[in-house]
């Protein structure tokens, strides 16, 4: 598992609004249980201005919701889709603005 890495959401009672997922910990922790993920939302409608990452997934455009955080077992994601750590100064910068307000 790499940082950024975009996996298909495996809790099915929020998959409609949140297809995926985007693993935020850093690989130093790759030993823990659990890792630290957003929720992935491709519902213009629900991005939050400065805190939504635009990441575009195949053809479907998508948003890294950085307001909703969560831990998951490893064991659970399973189904990668993709990487996308060309996005990690937006991503860095939406997690500042979140918790910093900077």
């Amino acid at each position: 598992m790499n940082q950024f890495d975009i996996y298909v959401n495996p809790i099915a009672k929020g998959k409609k609004l949140y297809p995926y997922v985007c693993l935020l910990q850093n690989k130093l922790f790759d030993d823990l249980s659990s890792q630290v993920i957003a929720f992935v939302s491709c519902d213009e409608s629900i991005a939050f201005d400065k805190v939504s990452v635009p990441i575009n997934l195949g053809s479907q455009d998508c948003f890294i919701c950085m307001n909703v955080l969560a831990t998951l077992e490893n064991s659970r994601l399973n189904e990668f889709v993709e990487n996308v750590s060309d996005s990690r100064e937006d991503i860095l910068s939406a997690y500042d603005i979140l918790f910093t307000g900077i």
